[in-house]
């Protein structure tokens, strides 16, 4: 998501710089943030909120997953269980410390650079106004595929995660957080195709029947001048 801001950003700030994302290096060095985010977010998972052991709540995680779904899942549990017998839990405050600042500084980058794209969008004097339209529409591709995941990601894993700490109902978030969450690839697709034409249009062409080639006929003639006497 932040690189496609990035992207945008220079586009229209810094074009000059887009030739590092033809650069091996820079590749490598957006690769590996990604990757680093990734295994953090794993090792959070693993030595933080794990439900492996005797981890307390995970006999009232056990029973409200069979009342509801009727199976008695015994491990794989992710427990955040902030306040056990009312008394505050500093590995899990720790925990959700870290998924909401992960989760906030990456939102606010990408709201930083979707505001500063849009400044100098409305500022830009000195491109056509074909390529202007232009970099308009893809402005509002990128924000329109950046509020899938807000809504469907971020959100629902904002408010399961950090609600509880402040003793606030969830709503129906416990039950659909997931669900969301697999809904997110689809939708994400989906905007793409409706707000960009040649996706669009490359869609409906699928379902299209073609038309017939229409074979011509060409008749080719030759004259030949004969010489008289």
């Amino acid at each position: 998501m932040n690189i496609h801001f990035i992207y945008r950003f220079w586009s229209i700030r810094r074009p000059d710089l887009l030739s590092l994302f033809s650069n091996i290096k820079f590749i490598a060095c957006l690769t590996l943030f990604a990757i680093a985010e990734f295994v953090l977010w794993y090792c959070m998972c693993l030595y933080l909120i794990t439900g492996e052991g005797e981890e307390p709540g995970k006999a009232l995680v056990r029973a409200e997953y069979f009342a509801r779904y009727g199976r008695d899942q015994r491990e794989g549990w992710l427990i955040m269980n902030h306040w056990e017998n009312d008394e505050f839990n500093l590995r899990i405050f720790i925990a959700m410390c870290c998924y909401d600042t992960i989760m906030i500084v990456s939102f606010s980058i990408a709201a930083g650079l979707a505001y500063g794209t849009f400044y100098y969008i409305r500022r830009a004097d000195s491109i056509s106004t074909a390529a202007l339209n232009l970099q308009v529409k893809l402005f509002i591709a990128v924000c329109a595929q950046t509020s899938i995941p807000l809504v469907f990601v971020y959100t629902p894993y904002f408010c399961v995660v950090t609600f509880p700490f402040f003793r606030l109902p969830i709503c129906f978030l416990d039950h659909g957080c997931m669900f969301l969450t697999a809904c997110f690839p689809a939708w994400d697709a989906v905007v793409i195709v409706m707000m960009m034409k040649d996706y669009r249009e490359g869609l409906l062409g699928t379902f299209r029947k073609k038309k017939p080639d229409t074979k011509t006929t060409v008749w080719k003639t030759e004259t030949r001048m004969i010489p008289s006497g």
